[in-house]
């Protein structure tokens, strides 16, 4: 069963802040937001991004992910973790296996540990603590064969905590009886001499205990048995066979099992066991002084780490680039940049089809060039991945993670808001133009100049003119904020007044943006580059792809009339 997070309280080792005073200062500048619009998750789709990098703890991951911290040390300490595992692969496959071992024998095996009643149940419940002790030996070898070739201050810190479990006296304790309980066993008992009292029938009436032996019990031929087996080496196989078979977990005569006889002989030896039992909670009552919920703790965390290691692994074997950003408070500047959404799909996609989708990679910058970019070109041209690209790029890099892009420097931001009308939504409609605008009201109530904004067809609730008068002037409003941002449109007029706005001083820069299409065949390149808009290859292109064009049309009526 899986924890649930909000109970687990802070942890000792944080594989996701440095220190206490940096958790808590993240947590309270999310608190401060918890009221911003968070239309990025669905538009952004972090959520499938949340469960590519960590499907078990998507939620955890999707918090980080929408946490937008803008603090370099938290950034690095992440980054200097992940490239820990990503450089060291038996680091991630050593420390997770033993620590999902730990947590899967605590639930399973001691936290429902009672006083055991059968030889059986005492031997479950040594070898889950012997289970723990394997694990941490494990680490603790682990560590000292490698501790040369682990950099980060989170991983180090996390084999500081299991050497100091491994150090301590509990720890200590807790071997030791484990290894004297495993020997009162293994020497005190290894025979049992029973004799069972027959009636006049030969009917089994009563048994008891004869003799307890250190030594394996050697059954030896009788003269009987000579005789019957003619001298042959005997065969004590054929002879407990039949006993053997009606003990296999099958019922015995009286409706008895072998569990019953296990415990029948446990009781018996009630003189004896009880030195198990006692043993046994000495062994339990130090193992409960060593907390586990540190463990849980690094479980969720690692999953975050390994998971993102798996994406880069992934995206580098079909022949894309991962990398860690460069934080800065300068330009930002993305190199073949590609949608690891998009990626996804289209993989699933290649894999059971002849025709092949590509993932066109791109480049992207914000500084003193250009801080706001007015995004044109064809339907299904690639505006919207390419926007849900850019966005994820920096939700990933303020989370601490590899980049979709060949090279990354970028100056984080303080907060992502987006506006991606449904294409159901589009059209003249007065009451969906007013929600539109109070939407963007609320953006403007809280965005900032180091905000990033992404709009998508943003604007197209009322006339063609009046779409382009109220996104000029919110293109002015928030640029002269200083907010950095793309507004992907079909408003073409919209890129003619770029040159009037930039000449108002905006603070932000704004520049065209188009995406390539084959001006004669109209086939989609998903290239964006830096240009103006051609004012007339949309519209043929929007009709032709709604299959009304002159050519089809003419197509047609060449064909014979019936």
């Amino acid at each position: 069963m899986k924890p649930d997070l909000n109970e687990i309280k802070d942890p000792i080792v944080d594989l996701y802040y440095p220190s206490k005073e940096k958790r808590d200062a993240c947590r309270a500048l999310s608190a401060k937001r918890r009221d911003y619009p968070t239309d990025h998750v669905a538009n952004l789709e972090l959520e499938k991004l949340a469960a590519q990098i960590s499907n078990y703890y998507s939620k955890r991951t999707l918090d980080l992910l929408s946490e937008f911290c803008c603090d370099p040390e938290i950034i690095n300490y992440r980054l200097d973790i992940l490239e820990d595992f990503k450089n060291n692969p038996r680091l991630g496959a050593t420390v997770k296996k033993t620590v999902d071992i730990m947590l899967e024998n605590d639930r399973k095996n001691v936290y429902k540990l009672s006083t055991p009643d059968s030889f059986s149940t005492l031997a479950e419940a040594l070898e889950a603590f012997e289970a723990y002790v394997e694990c941490m030996e494990i680490l603790h070898n682990f560590y000292a064969e490698n501790r040369e070739r682990l950099r980060s201050r989170g991983v180090n810190a996390m084999f500081a905590y299991f050497d100091e479990q491994y150090q301590s006296s509990h720890y200590i304790e807790l071997k030791k009886e484990c290894a004297e309980l495993r020997a009162m066993i293994k020497d005190r008992i290894r025979s049992v001499t029973v004799a069972i009292n027959l009636d006049e029938t030969l009917v089994p009436v009563s048994a008891g205990i004869l003799e307890l032996s250190s030594e394996p019990y050697i059954l030896k031929p009788s003269v009987l048995d000579r005789i019957i087996y003619h001298g042959a080496n005997f065969q004590s196989k054929k002879v407990l066979k039949s006993a053997r078979n009606r003990y296999n977990g099958k019922n015995m005569d009286g409706g008895k099992d072998i569990s019953a006889a296990d415990k029948a002989l446990f009781e018996e030896l009630s003189s004896l066991t009880d030195g198990y039992v006692e043993k046994l909670s000495e062994v339990l009552e130090e193992y409960q002084k060593i907390t586990l919920k540190d463990m849980y703790a690094i479980s969720y965390q690692l999953d975050f780490y390994l998971g993102a290691i798996e994406m880069i692994a992934l995206c580098e074997s079909s022949g894309l680039k991962m990398c860690r950003p460069v934080i800065t408070d300068g330009d930002t500047v993305i190199k073949g940049l590609f949608d690891p959404i998009y990626f996804r799909e289209a993989r699933t996609y290649n894999l059971h089809s002849k025709d092949k989708r590509p993932v066109v990679v791109n480049d992207i910058s914000f500084g003193e060039d250009a801080g706001f970019y007015i995004l044109t070109g064809a339907n299904n041209g690639g505006k919207t991945t390419f926007v849900r690209a850019v966005g994820i790029c920096f939700c990933m890099a303020q989370a601490g993670l590899y980049v979709p892009a060949e090279s990354c420097t970028l100056r984080p931001a303080d907060y992502i808001y987006t506006h991606f009308p449904k294409e159901e939504q589009t059209g003249i409609n007065a009451s969906r133009f007013t929600t539109e605008i109070k939407q963007f009201r609320t953006i403007s109530d809280t965005v900032t100049p180091r905000s990033l904004l992404f709009m998508n067809e943003s604007i197209q609730s009322t006339t063609p003119k009046e779409c382009v008068d109220i996104a000029a002037e919110m293109v002015k409003i928030f640029t002269m904020i200083g907010v950095r941002g793309i507004f992907a449109t079909h408003l073409l007029e919209l890129a003619d007044r770029i040159v009037a706005l930039n000449e108002e001083g905006v603070r932000s820069k704004i520049e065209s943006l188009i995406v390539l299409t084959d001006e004669k065949t109209g086939e989609r390149k998903y290239k964006v580059v830096k240009g103006k808009p051609s004012q007339t290859s949309l519209a043929k292109d929007v009709l032709t792809e709604f299959g009304i064009s002159y050519e089809q049309i003419e197509k047609r009526l060449s064909k014979p009339q019936k």
